[in-house]
């Protein structure tokens, strides 16, 4: 017998030991699944997430499984669930949980049916619940901050002998939600700042409520057809309905000791509570040496125990608290002491090293709270944490007004501090400037106008200042025609407005009124320059006006009859009336710089025409556009020029185009041609030379080599065949046969001897 006993305890021993080396540690990274981690695990493994963010759903039915983060700090270790799901769904005992952020899931950690398992150091926000145990006992829920979620932070439904101490549950619908759970330990927990309640105990019986702070929402601890239940220690501060609630269905539960500071501290509906215990000696809540009632104060320093009596000086005050409307009967109402330690609650102050400016605005928040021990900041406050460090900076990228919020908080509550931000659009408005290339000259005078505005995106010019606008172009040309004194003004415009406007003066005078000396200027004459046209004056040979009536429908002729230059004259179509216009032929002295190399052809002339103002011979105003040009009949025959190879070469868009032409009529001096041209700018007249034709050699004549080749062939054949009948007549018919018989007759005379 002695002998299997030993025999059991050394099989119990190595089955503990191999159970023991059997438990792992598994490590998930960043990329892994936390879940697959958790299907491949054994009982007592250990499972490692690593920094990251994990979207996904995690279901626990193993049990004594640790899920722990690395690093220890919820903030780098983050888990997201799909919509409408919880992100940890536990149904395994003795599970831990711990060290994670857990986000966006129907419930942040959901306990069923478990007990034996640890939720500690975890942050949950962003559920619909943050975390809620159906039917499980005997669980520990330690240290997690649970903030910020739609419905409840912490919430027990049908469970027993759990225990909820030092949690940070906050800005939540509802604090701790506590239904038909019974024998739980709720301590040391921070629920504030929560809508609806701090604590709402439901049909709860034999819990214990010590040592809580349930400031700053409707109802600070809410009892609910509960019993038997024990609430001292607590701070119960500043909300905005009632401190302590009570049904009429309670029954039995016992308040003391509890700091209670709201405009209504007790809405009870039911005789059957007891507001104190027997005098006992020991430190009270707010310092004093023995612990009785409660300290009954109002935020305005009028309440019972702020303005009672305590002629012995025990901290209890000399009378009863009597609140008749509400049930409530304290015999031993708490008062401060000579040195009383009251509740030290946070206040919320803090810096921003701006307050408005222009968007992106940097802000450097700072913390200048007292007795604070953690905060959280929300810049935009929209209920969103952005940011728990003390101080930091923070960059506004778009306009508007912010209101930047900061909630501090300590064991005995918390506090706000609120300040406007207002950021502002840089506004940039545009600065009308402008140039030109001459401000005064004989008419018709052309005048390049350049947009030197700052800022702008269009413009308008307007010549004459007559509220017409002449041009939107950055640059463009326009020719005064008639002499006189005129005004040119320039608004830039963006997209946030539109500028002063910035004015010039143009002088046209007549060449009669400014020649002296008996001399007079012909804008025809050489070397005169371009006026207001692009091309360089240097380059410019002659130029010679013409001026036309544009009407509507009306064929239109600018005939150049001083024969300047070698434009004959230009037509088109009007399309739209302009009255009268000018066109101008300008000659040049060589290939412009504003134009690239021909590639092909002997150049005869470098022209430009410039017909109105800038932008106006368009396909809009004008149609079947004619240039008619004369080419000096010398040039061809001392170029030795093709006159079919006569083109008319048009620059535009950066490249070089040419244009059909066809001969109009000639006289004793030139050719003149015409082309069809889709617009007017730089022009040059091209031709080929003509190409020398190779000199014919002798041919040879081969009928008489054939003849004699045939003669040759034919007398060969002949020679051949005589040659052959030559041989022919020496052979003797029969001699072979001859031969062979004499052969045989010897053979056989010889075989006789």
């Amino acid at each position: 017998m002695r002998k299997l006993i030993i025999l059991l305890m050394v099989m119990l021993i190595f089955v503990l030991v191999s159970g023991i080396a059997a438990a792992k540690e598994i490590s998930v990274n960043s990329t892994d699944s936390i879940q697959t981690a958790v299907n491949n695990a054994a009982s007592g493994d250990v499972i490692i997430v690593k920094p990251g963010t994990y979207n996904e759903n995690i279901k626990v039915t193993t049990q004594s499984l640790v899920i722990r983060s690395e690093s220890g700090k919820p903030e780098n270790t983050i888990i997201k669930a799909v919509p409408n799901t919880s992100v940890f769904n536990v149904a395994a005992i003795n599970t831990t949980i711990s060290g994670f952020r857990i986000e966006s899931g129907e419930t942040g950690i959901y306990l069923v049916r478990c007990s034996g398992c640890t939720i500690i150091n975890n942050e949950l926000s962003d559920n619909k619940h943050g975390i809620s145990l159906s039917s499980s006992n005997n669980n520990n829920i330690s240290e997690n901050q649970v903030n910020s979620n739609k419905m409840y932070g912490i919430q027990l439904v049908n469970s027993e002998g759990n225990k909820l101490l030092n949690n940070n549950v906050n800005l939540n619908e509802r604090g701790i939600n506590h239904i038909n759970s019974n024998k739980s330990t709720i301590s040391g927990n921070n629920v504030s700042n929560n809508v609806e309640f701090g604590m709402w105990i439901s049909y709860s019986n034999d819990n214990e409520i010590s040592g809580n702070t349930a400031n700053e929402t409707s109802r600070g601890i809410f009892l609910d057809s509960s019993g038997d239940n024990t609430v001292s220690g607590n701070i119960v501060a500043f909300n905005n309905v009632s401190g302590f609630y009570e049904c009429p269905a309670c029954h039995r539960n016992l308040v003391f000791n509890n700091y209670v500071n709201n405009v209504l501290n007790a809405d009870i509906n039911t005789r059957d509570t007891t507001w104190n215990i027997e005098m006992t000696s020991g430190r009270n809540i707010v310092g004093g040496k023995y612990i009785g009632g409660n300290f009954w104060a109002k935020p305005d320093g009028t309440g019972f125990s702020q303005t009672a009596t305590d002629a012995n000086g025990d901290g209890i005050a000399d009378s009863s608290y009597i609140d008749s409307k509400n049930y409530v009967i304290d015999y031993l109402p708490l008062v401060p002491v000579s040195n009383p330690q009251q509740p030290v609650l946070p206040v919320a102050n803090f810096s921003t090293s701006v307050t408005s400016g222009y968007a992106p605005l940097t802000v450097q928040f700072t913390d200048l709270s007292e007795n604070a021990v953690s905060r959280s900041w929300d810049i935009n406050n929209d209920g969103t944490v952005d940011n728990t460090s003390k101080s930091f900076v923070y960059v506004y990228q778009e306009p508007g007004n912010y209101t930047a919020k900061l909630t501090v908080s300590n064991e005995n509550g918390t506090d706000s501090k609120t300040r406007d931000i207002i950021v502002t659009k840089f506004i940039i408005y545009p600065v009308a400037d402008f140039s030109t290339n001459v401000t005064s000259g004989y008419s018709p005078l052309s005048v390049l106008f350049t947009d030197k505005s700052q800022n702008a995106t269009s413009r308008n010019w307007d010549i004459g200042n007559d509220g017409t606008v002449e041009s939107t172009n950055a640059s463009f040309v326009y020719v005064f025609t008639n002499p006189g004194t005129y005004p040119v003004s320039l608004t830039a415009i963006n997209e946030n407005g539109t500028s002063p406007a910035k004015t010039a003066t143009i002088t046209v005078t007549t060449e009669e009124s400014s020649s002296s000396g008996g001399s007079s200027h012909h804008s025809s004459g050489g070397g005169g320059g371009a006026g207001g046209s692009p091309e360089p004056q240097t380059n410019v040979q002659v130029k010679e006006l013409s001026q036309a009536r544009v009407t509507n429908g009306k064929p239109v002729l600018f005939d150049f009859t001083k024969n300047a230059t070698c434009v004959a004259y230009v037509s088109f179509d009007a399309k739209k009336t302009a009255g009268k216009i000018t066109t101008i032929a300008e000659q040049l002295k060589a290939k412009s710089t504003l134009v690239s190399v021909l590639d092909s052809g002997e150049v005869y002339k470098y022209f430009n025409l410039w017909v109105g103002n800038s932008g106006f011979a368009t396909e809009k105003n004008i149609e079947n556009p004619v240039v008619c040009f004369k080419v000096e009949k010398s040039w061809l025959q001392d170029k030795k020029i093709d006159q079919s190879s006569i083109t008319l070469n048009r620059y535009n868009d950066k490249k070089w185009s040419q244009l059909p032409v066809k001969l109009l009529k000639e006289d004793s001096k030139y050719l003149y041609f015409t082309a069809e041209t889709p617009g007017f700018s730089f022009f040059a007249i091209t031709g080929k030379a003509v190409e020398k034709v190779a000199e014919a050699k002798p041919s040879t004549d081969t009928s008489k080599l054939d003849q004699n080749s045939t003669a040759s062939e034919t007398e060969t054949e002949q020679k051949t065949e005589q040659e052959e009948g030559k041989n022919k007549t020496t052979s003797i018919p029969g001699f072979e046969a001859l031969y062979v018989v004499a052969c045989l007759v010897m053979v056989f005379l010889h075989r006789r001897k």
